[in-house]
């Protein structure tokens, strides 16, 4: 798939504070490199996001003044916006800072859009950045992508230069390739990604699993457990895992389905006919499933089990039962608690 880059006015400071990754206990700061990635896997939440949907007017009229075409990341997947002034905003941020910055910290690269898509990565973005926050800051490098190239000898040999500065994982919530190219449009397959991580481990580098989103088609037969298989969770630091939320973009997800299939099917009836109980019952056996796993095996201390937990139903509630790997996701109430009734007396 062929980018079409536009651009757009860059952010003044790159390098922010991440509360909602903090909370996920994946980063303290983020830095994200460019306003929308390459890549356009159709469950992203960045386009229902505060940063393009408030601009949404303003990006569509750049877009048309540059490509003759008047379109919204929502509708073309090819779609990307890049700042033309990032890496100077970013010299001029760290430049104001001293080189302890970031002790004891983790910075992601990147939260809201890939940081090695190939437009970043073949104009020496990506490694111009990186290279500045290792010889300006203290901070720890968590890498997010879904860039096989990650895997290559030449970032390999990159990440094991500096090992202890960096962790790199790359998200995947299948084995499917078929699927991946339908609803994670333009990015490596799964198969690739799963070997990346694989070199990656074989070269010593800090990883970890990134199982995000798990869709409810995974939980047929045994496929959830050969892929936290293929990440190989005794080799990787921490393993992440959450189910599908709806970030206002089911029906796109939907359309990568085949009509009449499970997933299809499933997304259907949980929003357009509103059975939230589905997927309450889904969240909770992918959890089940997970830690069950993680416990037989020896890594329950890894697991990051994400959680919006707000139609979680009293029934299901019973199944996360001292919280176990979980990391509560939902707006808490003023007492700090979760606003479901029934969680809320369970300790996280």
């Amino acid at each position: 798939m062929q980018s079409k880059p536009v651009e757009v006015p860059s952010i003044k400071k790159p390098i922010t504070r991440s509360p909602g990754f903090a909370k996920k206990e994946l980063s303290d700061y983020k830095l994200d490199a460019c306003g929308l990635c390459q890549f356009g896997c159709r469950y992203c939440s960045s386009n229902s996001g505060n940063y393009l949907r408030i601009r949404r007017a303003k990006f569509a009229d750049l877009t048309e003044q540059q490509l003759d075409e008047r379109l919204l990341p929502s509708e073309d997947p090819s779609l990307m916006f890049v700042w033309p002034d990032y890496l100077d905003r970013l010299r001029e941020q760290l430049g104001k800072k001293s080189k302890g910055w970031g002790r004891g910290e983790t910075l992601v690269y990147s939260m809201l859009t890939d940081g090695f898509s190939p437009y970043l990565v073949s104009s020496g973005i990506t490694e111009t950045s990186l290279r500045l926050v290792l010889e300006k800051t203290s901070f720890r490098i968590r890498v997010l992508t879904k860039n096989a190239i990650v895997g290559t000898s030449r970032w390999t040999r990159f990440f094991c230069e500096h090992s202890d500065r960096f962790v790199v994982g790359l998200s995947m919530g299948t084995l499917d390739d078929r699927w991946a190219k339908r609803v994670e449009v333009g990015t490596p397959s799964p198969t690739s990604r799963l070997k990346a991580l694989r070199k990656l481990q074989d070269a010593g580098v800090p990883t970890y699993g990134m199982l995000c989103p798990i869709f409810p088609d995974v939980l047929e037969g045994d496929q959830l457990e050969k892929l936290i298989d293929r990440i190989r969770p005794q080799e990787v630091e921490h393993v992440w895992a959450e189910p599908y939320n709806d970030r206002q973009n089911w029906e796109a997800v939907r359309s990568g389905y085949r009509r009449g299939g499970h997933g299809h099917r499933w997304l259907t009836e949980v929003y357009e006919q509103g059975r939230k109980d589905l997927w309450s019952k889904y969240a909770t056996e992918l959890y089940m499933r997970l830690r069950d796993k993680a416990d037989r095996e020896g890594w329950l201390g890894k697991l990051r089990y994400l959680l919006y937990e707000d139609q979680i139903t009293q029934q299901d509630s019973r199944m996360f039962e001292g919280l176990e790997g979980v990391l509560l996701q939902s707006k808490p109430d003023k007492d700090g608690r979760s606003r479901n009734t029934w969680l809320a007396t369970m300790r996280n």
